[in-house]
């Protein structure tokens, strides 16, 4: 049996595999072969995943050990991407038992049934997390929190661990802030952004579920962590534009004040304590919107073999249909 063909005979556990990474990964895989098995919750989010490709899958959830032991047994990797993210006021308990607790469930059940390595989708707010710098999330603190049970079993050789950090996630069917910027543009519910000169890092699905890929048959013995980004700097204004002409709206002659924009930030914030619903903007957003948030992919490249194949100038015109197609639907 040739090195490729082995590859592909793997036996692969997949969580998270319905969400926005998942069914990129999914996609790829099972086009390639590999024996895919995906835990699922809810028997009905099977569909989609296309079934012509040859999926399999065992229901259960994080917090059941049982049926994590049952969906390990016989897979020489787990990819694990469930998790809580876009987590809200009120909700950190939650990111904290699916994040946290939910991990080290998994962790324990592969290391039960002999898996050789586990691979863990983390966020970039695990390093703001870390170094007490940037975007202090509840959910950050969650996921660094789980990478260090991967760490600690790493170094005990009880199982190998390869942590992937991924900045924002752009792709058809995207979520989070980009995406509500898109369609507050397109309906005319965000005035136009103050003048900003900062620069963010983003990964296209596509491209980190190859780098999940290329995680999977590395010649890691115990443990390393990599950040993901596609390699580009973007700034807020170059977004902003490329949305409206996407969109096919003039761009506004005019800029709205900082302080007209946080003072908006800071009353939808309160509303939303008050209300319990999260709006679509808040101080956090404002933070986002004009501060740096720049990660080098340099480690992935070099180690991986990662190369980013697309931009998100590139996907735009996709993005923008399929959110179009998602409010007419």
């Amino acid at each position: 049996m040739n090195m490729e063909k082995e590859k592909k005979n793997r036996k692969i556990l997949i969580t998270g595999a319905t969400g926005f990474v998942g069914q990129a990964l999914c996609r790829q895989l099972l086009g390639q072969g590999y024996d895919v098995q995906i835990l699922l919750r809810d028997p009905k989010a099977f569909s989609k995943i296309p079934l012509q490709l040859g999926a399999g899958y065992i229901l259960g959830c994080l917090e059941d050990e049982a049926s994590l032991e049952a969906a390990c047994a016989g897979r020489e990797q787990v990819i694990h991407l469930a998790g809580h993210a876009h987590v809200g006021k009120g909700l950190e308990q939650q990111a904290m038992d699916i994040n946290l607790v939910g991990t080290s469930n998994l962790l324990i059940a592969a290391i039960n049934t002999g898996a050789s390595r586990i691979v863990y989708l983390s966020s970039t707010l695990a390093e703001a997390a870390a170094t007490g710098k940037g975007d202090i999330t509840a959910y950050g603190e969650s996921k660094l929190q789980a990478e260090q049970l991967l760490e600690s079993a790493a170094n005990q050789d009880r199982i190998s661990s390869l942590i992937l950090r991924a900045v924002s996630v752009y792709g058809p069917g995207m979520k989070g802030n980009i995406s509500r910027m898109i369609s507050m543009i397109e309906r005319g519910r965000l005035p136009p952004l103050p003048e900003v000169n900062n620069q963010i890092s983003l990964i296209s699905v596509e491209d980190l579920a190859t780098a999940i890929r290329l995680a999977m048959d590395a010649p890691v013995s115990k443990q390393q962590t990599y950040t993901l980004s596609d390699g580009e700097s973007y700034s807020i204004a170059e977004l902003e534009r490329a949305i409206y002409a996407a969109l096919g709206k003039p761009f506004p002659r005019w800029r709205t004040p900082h302080m007209v924009l946080y003072g908006a930030s800071v009353i939808a914030g309160l509303l939303s304590s008050i209300t319990g619903r999260g709006g679509a903007i808040s101080t956090r957003t404002y933070r986002n919107l004009t501060s740096d948030n720049l990660f080098s992919n340099e480690k992935a490249v070099s180690e991986l073999g990662f190369k980013p194949s697309m931009t998100f100038f590139e996907e735009l015109p996709k993005i923008v249909e399929s959110i179009r197609e998602t409010r007419e639907n």
